[in-house]
């Protein structure tokens, strides 16, 4: 399955998200409800489910594949890990805020968009800058990448959504920073691009200053700094 590979990939990394400024959901994980998607590790399992649900129904309708992905989780299937080779410990093992919560129970489909897409936008930006930073220019990146690459996988509307609640529990600079970066991400014409063309993109924004970092307490401008 395509998103084993992905774990692989940045398992390699050893490197994970860091606290509230990382799309990959901060917070210690808990024991999860197997009946509710409560962490980034049921997210996974999700994925995972969608693939091989895709693979034998190919020409179902997000609606149909919504429909099944909510009857696996009423079902108990997030306690079928182990079945997907997905183990105690994944990169960005963390727990769902509350709006989160909610929107993965009205759209589970577009949760598994927004779970892959948050580690792709992680991987991206480990081979960029080297790190996973926090309110610096490769967090910068990191937001404004994400929400470019929902936008492709979903649409603005609905990336705009997931990135707002993702926020639900932040606050201060920080959320002003993510909100900003989140919006420039969305601002980028994706269509008819590929993934490496709309990484280049978000690469222009960070570098010529269309994003925003914190320094000295306060948002500025970012640029092409700690960049590869």
């Amino acid at each position: 399955m395509k998103i084993m590979k992905k774990f692989s990939t940045l398992l390699l990394t050893g490197v994970l998200m860091l606290a509230m400024s990382v799309p990959a959901f901060a917070a210690e994980p808990e024991t999860g409800n197997l009946n509710e998607v409560t962490t980034t590790k049921d997210l996974a399992v999700l994925t995972a489910e969608l693939e091989d649900f895709v693979a034998l129904n190919p020409d179902s309708t997000e609606a149909e594949q919504d429909a099944h992905l909510t009857q696996f989780i009423q079902n108990g299937g997030l306690n079928r890990a182990a079945t997907y080779g997905i183990g105690d410990y994944i990169p960005g093992y963390n727990n769902l805020n509350p709006a989160e919560r909610e929107l993965v129970k009205k759209h589970p489909v577009q949760a598994t968009k927004v779970f892959t897409t948050a580690q792709s936008a992680t991987d991206y930006t480990i081979s960029t800058y080297g790190k996973n930073g926090w309110q610096d220019n490769s967090d910068a990146f990191r937001h404004c990448l994400w929400n470019a690459l929902m936008k492709k996988a979903m649409d603005a509307s609905a990336a705009e959504e997931w990135a707002t609640a993702h926020e639900y529990e932040s606050s201060g600079l920080d959320k002003s920073m993510d909100l900003f970066n989140n919006s420039i991400g969305r601002s980028i014409d994706v269509s008819n691009k590929s993934e490496a063309q709309i990484v280049s993109a978000v690469k222009t924004k960070v570098s010529n200053g269309s994003c925003r970092r914190i320094i000295n307490n306060k948002l500025v401008a970012t640029n092409g700094d700690g960049m590869k």
